[in-house]
């Protein structure tokens, strides 16, 4: 895996829906990074290559997939921007994804492994509640295995 994403930052957007990037982060997103709806409610951040990965599996279920496979595919397509970190390390956050994400002012920016996500703090806070919970008592087979 190319970048690891780890930690969790609690940042504003800006009054033009900006948002600073984490200092570790930055240097996986010159010149440029990809914001997509994530299926829970947030924004992923993806570099370049995590983005050509996902657009790439998305085409080719779109070939097999008939209709839809193709709506999927405009759909992710439509719902993705390409953002270019500032001198600050500011990225914008056009209008339509903050209004998916129900982004207004406080956000907490997290690593989650191989890509950015950003949230709502509020959002974050009932969702991290539940993955603290998993953690604590994972469900039987779902548990890493230790070695000795």
């Amino acid at each position: 895996m190319e970048s690891l994403f780890v930690g969790q930052h609690e940042h504003a957007l800006d009054t033009k829906g900006r948002i600073v990037l984490p200092v570790g982060f930055r240097g996986s997103f010159e010149p440029s990074g990809f914001l997509i709806k994530h299926s829970e409610g947030c924004l992923a951040l993806m570099t370049p290559d995590r983005f050509g990965e996902i657009a790439g599996q998305m085409s080719e279920r779109s070939h097999s997939g008939g209709p839809h496979g193709r709506a999927a595919k405009r759909s992710f397509g439509a719902g993705a921007a390409r953002v270019l970190p500032d001198k600050q390390g500011r990225i914008a956050i056009p209008e339509e994804l903050r209004r998916f994400a129900g982004l207004q002012r406080d956000c907490v920016v997290i690593g989650a492994i191989d890509e950015v996500e950003i949230w709502d703090a509020g959002r974050w806070q009932e969702m991290n509640a539940q993955g603290e919970s998993l953690l604590a008592s994972p469900e039987s087979g779902d548990e890493p295995s230790e070695q000795a």
